[in-house]
Order: C-alpha cells, then sequence, then structure tokens
C-alpha cells in the first residue's frame, strides 16, 4: 500500500493516510477516516468535560447533588449513589434500518440516565468533594482528572500525591503549590518541569536539587539563587528575607524573572525519555516504542495519534486513558483492559469489542449501548442471542457504510457537552464564532448570584496578615468574570487550604481556581507537531543568545539533526536536539 493524500471533510485541509495506517486499518476492519487527526482528536474531545461542574437536582430522587451535566440537558441525570446502586431499568430500542444508525443511538442516549460525575463511590466515601473524572482520591477538593492522591486541592491530571493545591499534570510530588509537569518531587512550589526535587521555589527543568531559588536548568545542584552557588549560609539568609517580603506583588516579579531567564537557556525538542525518542514522536513520551504523534505516553507500543494513554498497544485515535488498552480506535475514556473498543466513549473497566457505545461497564460484544453494566451481545441496550447479535452486526454496519456513518465517531451535534466545557477547548481553543462556525455548541456562563465580601484589592497582602475567618468570605477573582477563562468572579478558601498558605508563607490567591488553572495550562506546549532543526549553530545558539559551554559533536558548524517537536517555529525559545541538549545541560 502507498501513502494517499487526503482532504478533510471537516476543515478542508490536507492530510496524509500512511501505509501503516491502512494496514491497521485493515487488521480491524475499518474504513480510514475523512476527517484529519486534529478534528479527529476535537471530535473526540468534546466529550470530555473534567472541570466544569453544576449544581442540580437528581431526575431519580430530586434531590441537589453536583453533576458534570447542567439541568439543561435532555437526558436523565442520577447521582453517583443512585446510578451505582443500579434500582432501575436501562430503556432499549429496537433497530431500524429505515433510519440513521447514529440516531438512533442518539435517541436511546437521551432516554438513558448518566452519571452525575465520572468517578468512583470510594472518593466520595473518603471524603473527596467536588471531583470528576478522578478515582481512588481521599480527602481531596475540587481535583479533575486525577486519581490516587491524598489532602489535594485545585488539581488537573495530577496522581499518586499529597498535601498539592493548584497541580497540573504532576506524579508523585507532595507539599506543592502552583507546580506543573512535576515528578517525584516535594516540598516545591511555583514550579515546572521539576524532577527529583526538594524544598525548591520558582524553578524551570530542574532536576536533582534542593534548597534553590529562581533557578532554569540545572542538575545535581543545592543552595543556588538564580543560578548562582551560595552557600548554606547565604541562601538560608535571602530565603528568609524572601519569605518575609513574599506578597502578590513579589510573586509576579519573580514569574516574570523566571519566564525571561527561561528563554536564554536551551531546551530540549520534546519532554521525552531518549528510549522513545529513538522510535517515536511526540511529546511527553516514557517508555514508549514506535509510537506516533503521542502526547503524554506511557508504556505504549505501536500506536498513532494517542493522547494522554498508559499501556496502550496497537491503538490509533484514543484519548484517555488505556492502562491496559489494545487494539482501540477513535475512542475516549476507555481503559482497564479495553480491546477492540471502537468508537465509544467512557467505556470501562474491561470492555471489549464494543462499538459505538457511551457510558458502558465490564461489556462485551455490545454494538450502539448506553450505560449498560455487565452484558453481552446487545444491540441498542436490547438483548440477543450470540449468532442472531453478529448476524445483525454485519447489517448494521452495511447500512452504516451505505449512508457513510460507519468508520466515523459521534457527530459534534450528538456530544453532551458545549465546545467550551471540555478539554477540546483547553487543548484547541476556539472563540465561540469559531467554534460556533465548526458546528459545536457554546455554553454561556451560568448566572452567578455570588455577594463578594472581599475583593481581590482588599486581601492582605502577607499571609501572617490574614485573619482565619477569612475562610467565611466570599473573595472576589481579580478577573471580575471578564477573562475567556470559564472565570467564578469569586472563590473561597477553605480552612485547610488556608492553614497551607500560612504554614508555608504563601500569600492567599488573588484569582479564582479556574483561571489559575487556565494560566497553568498556557504554559504547557499544545498537542501538536512542527517540523524543525537545532538551533544550536556550533559555539552558541543561532540567535547568540546562548553560548554553548563545551564543544559539541558537531563541532563549530550548525548541527544538522532535524526533529518534529511541539515548538513551533515563531516561538522564542531556543530549541536543541537531545544530544546538544544534553551536552549543555544534562
Amino acid at each position: 500500500m502507498n501513502s494517499e493524500n487526503k482532504t478533510c471533510q471537516n476543515c478542508k485541509t490536507d492530510f496524509t493516510i500512511e501505509p501503516e495506517d491502512f494496514q491497521f486499518y485493515e487488521k480491524i476492519k475499518v474504513p480510514p477516516p475523512t476527517w484529519c487527526p486534529k478534528c479527529r482528536a476535537q471530535r473526540r474531545m468534546i466529550w470530555r468535560n473534567e472541570r466544569a461542574l453544576y449544581k442540580r437536582k437528581s431526575d431519580l430522587s430530586g434531590e441537589e447533588i453536583v453533576s458534570q451535566f447542567p439541568a439543561s440537558v435532555p437526558f436523565p441525570v442520577y447521582s453517583v449513589q443512585e446510578f451505582f446502586a443500579r434500582g432501575w431499568e436501562t430503556p432499549s430500542l429496537d433497530y431500524d434500518p429505515e433510519k440513521s444508525f447514529l440516531e438512533q443511538v442518539h435517541a436511546l442516549r437521551l432516554k438513558t440516565p448518566q452519571c452525575a460525575l465520572l468517578t468512583d463511590l470510594q472518593s466520595e466515601e473518603n471524603g473527596s468533594l467536588y471531583q470528576n473524572s478522578a478515582s481512588r482520591n481521599k480527602n481531596c477538593y475540587l481535583v479533575s482528572a486525577s486519581g490516587d492522591n491524598e489532602d489535594c486541592m485545585y488539581a488537573n491530571n495530577l496522581d499518586y500525591s499529597q498535601n498539592a493545591i493548584d497541580a497540573l499534570w504532576s506524579r508523585y510530588v507532595s507539599y506543592s503549590y502552583d507546580c506543573a509537569g512535576c515528578l517525584s518531587s516535594s516540598n516545591i512550589f511555583f514550579s515546572t518541569l521539576c524532577r527529583n526535587c526538594e524544598d525548591g521555589w520558582f524553578l524551570y527543568d530542574c532536576k536533582n536539587c534542593s534548597h534553590c531559588f529562581g533557578c532554569v536548568g540545572l542538575k545535581n545542584k543545592s543552595y543556588c539563587w538564580m543560578n548562582e552557588q551560595l552557600s548554606k549560609k547565604e541562601y538560608e539568609e535571602r530565603f528568609s528575607v524572601m519569605l518575609k517580603e513574599l506578597t502578590p506583588t513579589r510573586i509576579e516579579e519573580y514569574k516574570d524573572y523566571l519566564k525571561s531567564a527561561k528563554l536564554k537557556f536551551p531546551r530540549k525538542f520534546s519532554h521525552s525519555d531518549a528510549q522513545s525518542l529513538a522510535t517515536s514522536t511526540g511529546d511527553y513520551l516514557l517508555d514508549s516504542h514506535n509510537v506516533k504523534q503521542g502526547f503524554t505516553i506511557f508504556y505504549c507500543e505501536n500506536s498513532k495519534y494517542v493522547m494522554k494513554l498508559i499501556h496502550g498497544k496497537e491503538c490509533y485515535d484514543v484519548n484517555d486513558w488505556g492502562d491496559p488498552a489494545e487494539l482501540c480506535y477513535e475512542s475516549i475514556t476507555i481503559g482497564k483492559g479495553a480491546y477492540k473498543v471502537f468508537f465509544s466513549n467512557n467505556c470501562w473497566p474491561e470492555c471489549r469489542e464494543l462499538q459505538y457505545c457511551d457510558s458502558c461497564a465490564n461489556c462485551q460484544h455490545c454494538f450502539g449501548c448506553v450505560s449498560l453494566k455487565d452484558k453481552k451481545y446487545c444491540i441498542l441496550n436490547k438483548q440477543y442471542g450470540e449468532a442472531e447479535y453478529h448476524a445483525l452486526v454485519s447489517r448494521i454496519v452495511e447500512d452504516m457504510k451505505q449512508r457513510g456513518e460507519y468508520g466515523e465517531f459521534f457527530p459534534p451535534t450528538h456530544a453532551p457537552f458545549a465546545y467550551n466545557e471540555t478539554i477540546a477547548q483547553e487543548q484547541f481553543h476556539l472563540t465561540e464564532t469559531e467554534a460556533i462556525a465548526g458546528g459545536y455548541r457554546w455554553s454561556e456562563p451560568e448566572e452567578r448570584n455570588y455577594r463578594v465580601t472581599l475583593p481581590a484589592k482588599d486581601v492582605p497582602e502577607h499571609i501572617m496578615d490574614v485573619p482565619d475567618n477569612i475562610t467565611k468570605d466570599i473573595l472576589g477573582c481579580d478577573h471580575l468574570g471578564q477573562c475567556d477563562d470559564g472565570c467564578t468572579s469569586a472563590f473561597r478558601v477553605i480552612p485547610d487550604e488556608l492553614q497551607f498558605y500560612k504554614h508555608f508563607g504563601i500569600p492567599i490567591p488573588r484569582m479564582c481556581f479556574n483561571c489559575r488553572h487556565a494560566v497553568r495550562m498556557r504554559e504547557r506546549n499544545p498537542w501538536l507537531l512542527w517540523h524543525r532543526a537545532c538551533q544550536c549553530a556550533g559555539k552558541a545558539s543561532q540567535s547568540g543568545v546562548y553560548e554553548n559551554m563545551i564543544v559539541h559533536q558537531h563541532g563549530e558548524n550548525a548541527c544538522p539533526v532535524e526533529f518534529e517537536t511541539t515548538y513551533a517555529p515563531e516561538r522564542p525559545e531556543i530549541v536543541y536536539c537531545e544530544a546538544c541538549y544534553n551536552a549543555e545541560v544534562a
């Protein structure tokens, strides 16, 4: 088979289907896609709302609940306890060959109860409040897409951590604040992309460092201040003064310094390990082999167009989360034993050979089913014998092919969320006009009748001047609901949070948790790749901003290495290949 150029039926841009892609599609017996990889990702991602929460009533009991679905959705929504109790009947439909099958699945979805939150009963019983797309957490507050944490707050994509506040895409961190992309670190604050660090403040890309402040690209260092080596006594004296003067204004000054300092040092073209980069392309790849265009990928192989996938094997176009998943295609939020799950949403655990299913658990050989559990050989939630099931599925697939439906994910118009409620907006940002023009819904902010009792400007600058009764106040967000970050306009500080701030000397934040999250998200590179060349020119970077410390393998000549990177060509960072980067900062 040869490569074939296609025009995306959605955005009309060109994309290429490679020979290995055709082999995969043939192996799982599906037609090649008609949408480009980016549009396919957006179409899937509008089915995953991690952070937008609403108060509404349960359609079963009438009790007030917290839900990822607003009261305006057209299908029934039950509380987590009610949904897992399964004390209700699941509706079903007979297949009608005169109608679109995807429309029939959607009609079934509108009649079938959905769980208010994507979580587990254990987390709620362990005191975790306002969490979604999260499980196995204890005493956590407003965490999303996170698991196995304890005493954490305002976190997204955080795992195996304790006492972390305002964390993003981090693992195994403890006693941290406002950190992103950090791993196996403790007592670390306002830091990004740090590994095995402790007692660090305002760090970027540091490894195995302790007692450092305002540093970039350090390895195996202690008692450094803005990349300057100090004695232990000198460092502690400066640090003591810094804490006494730490105010929101000072924090912004330190962040501005760090932002400027980062541009003076080279960074590796991909945040991935050497083993993965030998055969793969993408960003944040760990112990993976032959993964193409993968983003945040752990222990995967022979996969393509995958995002946030763990232990994935031969998967294409899959988001969230595997652990494991094999031979899955065009699906989102599937895992824990997923096998041959196609065109499906939120199907886990132990789902096998499912197509066009939504919110199913422990199911096998199901087609077009919604909210089923422990079922086999069902179509549109109706039970069939094994032989009858396979015969009818074959007929439905042929009918879908005739209508041009088979091989495509659910249409955007069927998604239960508006574009700006979902992870699609975080990764592929659109304005309201762009979203509507693209066929997506847009959600207007709920009218919030908060009575702000303490505007941000009136909060004491230093944490030691903050009274304990601030937890009774409603604080106003600095953005006043006027930004494009889902601003809640007001927020509270809870007692455990205040205790954390006072213990570490951190000022009360001036923005709501949504705005703080958006600021951290903007520090992450997009899930897109550009072809570029190493910017090492021999003795220095091409811009001359950075002078190399040693002679590289290519000598005084420009480095000839090219690569795929998430750093767009117009960005100001100095981007080196792995060899040049390692020669300087590893």
